[in-house]
Parts: structure tokens; C-alpha cells; sequence
């Protein structure tokens, strides 16, 4: 998948994971957690992201109504835990394509 396309399959992801200024100024425990399930993911769908720019057949590890469900409030240490899993094993994913892909230097 080209790089556009790619972009555009994730942006809707992208706008709903931005952290609003309401969350980034709040000093709350669950606005903490909030920022860090929204930091997780937006780690997440940049690795999804690159396999999609790389044409790699990948399993999200998530399905709309767990996605949906992770970024309801109230955001606990559950959720949290939840986020960072799905964070890492988009990595290990990403990890594993990345010994296929072949890094081409531009030339100007």
C-alpha cells in the first residue's frame, strides 16, 4: 500500500487517539491514564501504519468494540495494561515484517 493510502485507511484511529486539551491539562489519575491508553495506540496504529506502507498482511489485535471500550472512561489500571499490550505486540509485529523490507537510499 503507498504511503497516502496508508495514511488515509488510519486517519479516522488517528483523530479519535489525539489528545484534546482538556486531557493534556487535566490533573487527574484517569486523565493520566487517558493520555497514556491514547499514547499506546497512537504508538500502535504508527507500527500498523508502516506494515500497511510496506504491503504487510499483519491481524489487527483489536476489534472495534475492544478499541471503543479502551478509550471510554473510566480509564483504569485495566485499561492501561490493555493499551500497552496492544502497543507491543503491534511491535513485535512490525519487528517481525521488518527483516523483509528492503531500505532503498534515495538518491538525489
Amino acid at each position: 500500500m503507498i504511503k497516502e493510502k496508508a495514511k488515509k485507511k488510519w486517519d479516522l484511529t488517528r483523530k479519535m487517539l489525539e489528545i484534546t486539551d482538556d486531557e493534556y491539562n487535566g490533573v487527574t489519575q484517569e486523565d493520566a491514564n487517558l493520555r497514556f491508553i491514547k499514547t499506546k495506540l497512537q504508538i500502535a496504529v504508527y507500527y500498523l501504519r508502516m506494515l500497511d506502507e510496506h504491503n504487510c498482511e499483519y491481524e489487527v489485535p483489536w476489534n472495534k468494540e475492544q478499541f471503543k471500550w479502551l478509550l471510554r472512561k473510566p480509564a483504569g489500571d485495566t485499561k492501561k495494561q490493555k493499551a500497552k499490550d496492544w502497543c507491543h505486540q503491534c511491535c513485535l509485529i512490525r519487528d517481525k515484517a521488518c527483516a523483509s523490507w528492503s531500505y532503498e537510499e534515495a538518491t538525489a
